[in-house]
Parts: C-alpha cells; sequence; structure tokens
C-alpha cells in the first residue's frame, strides 16, 4: 500500500513517504494517530504548499506491507476496521487522511 504524507514535522515522514510500522486512523476526524512531531524538522517550509513537488528527497513508491487500521466507521474503504484503498494521503495541515471518503 503506497503512504504519501505532507506532515513535513512527522518523524516517520521522509521525502513524503511514510517510514511507520503501522498507521492507524481515528474514528471521528480521520486523523493519523501515528503522526509524532519531529522538533529538528519543525522549520521544514513546503513551497506554494506543495511537498510532493518541493522534497528534494522524494522516495520511490512506498509499497512496503503496513498494517493501516481504520477506525473512520464512514469512509468506504473501510472493512472491518481494516483499510482496503490502494493507498492513502495525509494531509498537511491536520495530519488527517486525504483518502477518506463517506460511505
Amino acid at each position: 500500500m503506497e503512504i504519501r504524507c505532507r506532515k513535513c514535522d512527522c518523524t516517520h515522514n521522509t521525502g513524503s513517504s511514510c517510514s511507520a510500522k503501522a498507521v492507524k486512523i481515528c474514528k471521528d476526524t480521520a486523523e493519523c494517530e501515528t503522526f509524532e512531531k519531529d522538533a529538528a524538522k519543525e522549520n521544514v517550509i513546503i513551497e506554494n504548499g506543495n511537498l510532493l513537488q518541493a522534497a528534494k528527497n522524494l522516495k520511490a513508491v512506498n509499497t512496503r506491507n503496513v498494517p493501516l487500521t481504520c477506525n473512520a466507521t464512514n469512509c468506504i474503504f473501510n472493512k472491518k476496521e481494516n483499510c482496503v484503498a490502494n493507498g492513502i494521503f495525509v494531509e498537511s495541515k491536520e495530519a488527517c487522511c486525504a483518502t477518506y471518503c463517506e460511505d
């Protein structure tokens, strides 16, 4: 599953690719509960608000088999608390799953 992330200050974000061993999405807000703020990355600037274009070290597609627990019960990709989407995209402002789509 491809996991792309625009949260520049997350400890798991390397070139917009998530390196966490597991990802968990919150029930009510579709927020990424795996997000961990990295103080060393606080001053990362995204030109024009687009990390995918601004990342100098954009990694290849992250296709690792990462467990993705989804508690967003209204999402069409949530099947018994497992995400069945081909990939997810986590937004920069609120660290929310942008792939979330109401059923």
